[in-house]
């Protein structure tokens, strides 16, 4: 007679080969270098937003850039005079200066009123309220793929400051490609995914994983070990006289442990 396989049983066997398809798909696309890739573009799109409001007279700055086959443009990153924090807001061009942008306009200047429908739908990820913004396209080779957004706060801006913007936003294309790519890259790798954790997929990713979950769901005590190795090791580090400090307390600890009963015996090795 065959006996059900207990719970727990079954939950580890459905993780095998997982790991080791996640380590090869990993090593193939060198995830870990494109995920400090993607945060260096993030840090490189918020520190030139962040120049653009310090050399013009900006409250706050933005970019919106186009979702792949949603037809929206997304902010990832809002930037002030202080430094620039992450963004997730998403939202439709049209009514916006934007949908100009990627219909093949260029930059240009605009007043804007305390409630003014043009930036109706960036106002979640601002801030401030602004009376006038710089609106300039983001291409990539010929194509528009978003634009900035450079926003003041009862200060005029003229067309001195348009040329300023211009220029900025040839700066903001080269980092914004290269966000765009390692985004794609992602992309790709979070679509591969399933398929290459499929039971059926000729690699020993689950496997892999199985165990590195295993050696995560180590016991308390395990840890506990861990943790008076490290407490041991750092009290040496200070000094001879602590280590052998230590060596003495944990000979007697030893001594003690087995006239207890204990099994294994210290060595005096510190």
């Amino acid at each position: 007679m065959t006996l059900p396989a207990p719970a727990a049983d079954v939950a580890r066997a459905s993780l095998l080969g997982f790991s080791s398809r996640l380590r090869d798909l990993l090593a193939t696309l060198e995830s870990a270098a494109l995920v400090g890739q993607s945060e260096v573009r993030m840090r490189g799109l918020g520190e030139h937003l962040r120049f653009a409001c310090l050399a013009l007279p900006c409250a706050e700055a933005l970019v919106a850039l186009e979702v792949e086959t949603l037809g929206r443009l997304s902010v990832p990153v809002v930037a002030d005079a202080q430094g620039y924090r992450r963004a997730t807001l998403e939202f439709l061009p049209s009514g916006t200066p934007f949908a100009y942008l990627l219909g093949g306009g260029g930059a240009h200047a605009a007043e804007l009123g305390p409630d003014d429908p043009m930036i109706a739908a960036l106002r979640p990820a601002l801030a401030t309220k602004p009376t006038a913004g710089i609106f300039v396209p983001i291409r990539i080779g010929e194509s528009t793929i978003g634009g900035a957004a450079l926003l003041a706060a009862d200060t005029p801006l003229g067309d001195h400051h348009l040329e300023m913007a211009e220029r900025l936003a040839e700066v903001l294309a080269l980092t914004v490609e290269s966000f765009r790519t390692e985004q794609m890259i992602f992309s790709l790798f979070a679509r591969a995914l399933p398929d290459l954790l499929g039971a059926d997929a000729p690699t020993s990713l689950r496997e892999s994983l199985a165990q590195y979950i295993h050696a995560l769901r180590l016991g308390p005590t395990y840890k506990e070990r861990l943790k008076l190795s490290l407490a041991v090791g750092k009290l040496c580090d200070r000094g001879p006289a602590e280590a052998m400090l230590c060596a003495e307390v944990l000979g007697r600890i030893d001594a003690y442990a087995a006239s207890m009963g204990g099994v294994a015996s210290y060595d005096g090795t510190p």
